[in-house]
């Protein structure tokens, strides 16, 4: 069994400055911690390494040999952990989000994420599933839903409601007398996505009424609802514009409070890269 490494590396430190005072200022302790892990070293392995000469300290035979062996340990130590440093600052910052908001909000910003971080490599992961952020494949995620996702930081990024829609041409001439009758339109739903049962749940509807279910990519889906195709249910963010130019028209919203986009990522501390993105996330929402 090693000794603690405490007490190796005080040993290791020691050796290079001969002085328990330089030693301590190196490792941020006093002098007197550093000389009691010496201490406690030479107790653990029974030989002397350290005695004292004239005003300084000498190393005896046994611990210039240790000295020496342990140099080139921690110079490996060091080594092994630049290299993985250097290889984490190359990674690109790696983010999962929906295909949806993919197109509809972050692609339109990617150049300035790029102006402001030009030396900083994306990876992005349009998709539907959830991904596990504490595998590491992932650095961050951008999630629609009312938070608390467990194991990770949830940070509200967009808060937006939960909307059913569709074109006027398809309805206009149309009232539904309840949610039930909506049913009778053709819908689209992203596959993976649980749009359609969150509303189904909040109606209180069940899912074997829904017949007419076309599964579409999230960026087709918003051109299908302009033309009238059919209905959806999605976030109102993605449609908000084209509510107030009057190319669609909610049906139905939910106002849940806390609902909308977050921000996850991992707990502990994240690389400088993925800390830089995340600030500028949040500077676009401020």
């Amino acid at each position: 069994m090693l000794p603690p490494l405490a007490a190796l590396r005080a040993f290791e430190v020691t050796a290079r400055h001969l002085s328990f005072s330089a030693a301590g200022r190196e490792l941020n302790v006093t002098h007197a911690a550093v000389a009691q892990q010496v201490r406690g070293l030479e107790r653990e392995l029974d030989v002397i390494l350290v005695q004292r000469a004239g005003r300084g300290l000498a190393l005896t035979t046994d611990g210039q040999a240790l000295a020496h062996d342990l140099a080139e340990g921690f110079a490996s130590f060091r080594q092994g952990i630049s290299r993985i440093r250097d290889q984490k600052s190359l990674l690109p910052v790696r983010i999962a989000l929906t295909p949806s908001f993919a197109v509809s909000w972050f692609m339109p910003r990617l150049a300035a994420l790029r102006d402001a971080h030009p030396d900083i490599e994306l990876a992005l992961n349009p998709g539907p599933e959830l991904v596990d952020l504490g595998a590491g494949e992932y650095d961050l995620a951008i999630r629609f839903g009312p938070g608390g996702w467990p194991g990770v930081i949830n940070e509200p990024f967009i808060p937006t409601s939960f909307v059913v829609c569709a074109a006027p041409t398809l309805v206009e001439s149309w009232s539904p007398d309840c949610p039930e009758d909506l049913l009778a339109l053709p819908w689209f739903e992203e596959p993976g996505r649980h749009e359609q049962a969150i509303w189904l749940t909040a109606m209180n509807i069940p899912m074997e009424r829904v017949k007419n279910i076309t599964q579409i990519p999230g960026y087709m889906m918003l051109a299908a609802l302009r033309e009238g195709q059919g209905i959806a249910a999605t976030t109102k963010l993605f449609v908000q514009e084209d509510v107030d130019a009057g190319r669609l028209r909610i049906l139905w919203e939910d106002e849940t409070p806390g609902c909308g986009y977050h921000l996850l990522y991992r707990k502990g501390p994240q690389r400088a890269q993925v800390q830089a993105v995340l600030k500028w996330l949040k500077k676009q929402v401020e």
